[in-house]
């Protein structure tokens, strides 16, 4: 699976290819950070005010909103999805 984490004005959308049959594991971990799952060090999951999604399947979109009085930081986010995503993404927790 492979993602590409982009700001659209005061949102980040994470681009995923590849998906497969992942993308409510993809979705759920993303959700249990910002509802206050185990923290990355960028901590940047618990900023996500609203999670929308796009498509199934092969392509998938992830339509962040921050909280309010708050901004999502591209990089940071990278890194959170580093951590909670490990075994989605083929990479280990840092």
């Amino acid at each position: 699976m492979r993602y590409r984490i982009e700001k659209q004005g005061d949102e980040v959308v994470i681009s995923f290819e590849e998906v497969g049959g992942e993308a409510r594991e993809v979705i759920a971990a993303i959700d249990r950070c910002r509802h206050g799952a185990p923290a990355c060090a960028a901590g940047e999951c618990a900023r996500i005010g609203e999670l929308g999604t796009q498509g199934e399947g092969v392509a998938m979109a992830v339509r962040l909103k921050p909280r309010a009085d708050t901004e999502l930081d591209v990089a940071s986010l990278g890194e959170c999805l580093k951590y909670h995503l490990p075994k989605l993404m083929g990479t280990a927790c840092r």
